[in-house]
């Protein structure tokens, strides 16, 4: 079994997020008539890390798309196709985790995951 997310399917909670999010900006951008909802509490970010893995094999996800992180923490880790371990994937800085991959399939240089780096102020 696969740690974090896994291979999961879309829920409808996932795509209710998507549409509600789009049909506010474009509320905000007076696309559409009607109230913007907003967020109650924002997380402010100031950049992405892309972390990727350096081996080819399995993945194993340990952390879940929304997880804050600390540097240095274990995100999961790589295989060969005989299950024996080829490489830890660590955080190179704190943040939340905004994509973590749920495909078990990894090859050297693809995308494990994207970190956002929280700001110190609200923009």
């Amino acid at each position: 079994m696969l740690g974090g997310e896994g291979c999961r399917p879309t829920t409808a909670d996932d795509v209710a997020v998507l549409v509600n999010g789009s049909l506010s900006v474009m509320r905000y951008l007076k696309m559409l008539p009607g109230e913007i909802s907003g967020i109650s509490h924002p997380v402010w970010l100031d950049r992405l890390n892309v972390v990727t893995s350096d081996q080819t094999g399995i993945f194993y996800p340990l952390v879940a798309r929304g997880t804050y992180i600390a540097s240095g923490m274990k995100l999961g880790y790589v295989t060969d196709y005989f299950g024996n371990a080829l490489e830890d994937i660590r955080a190179p800085e704190a943040g939340v985790v905004i994509y973590i991959c749920s495909v078990p399939s990894m090859r050297k240089g693809d995308n494990v995951a994207f970190i956002g780096v929280i700001s110190a102020q609200a923009y």
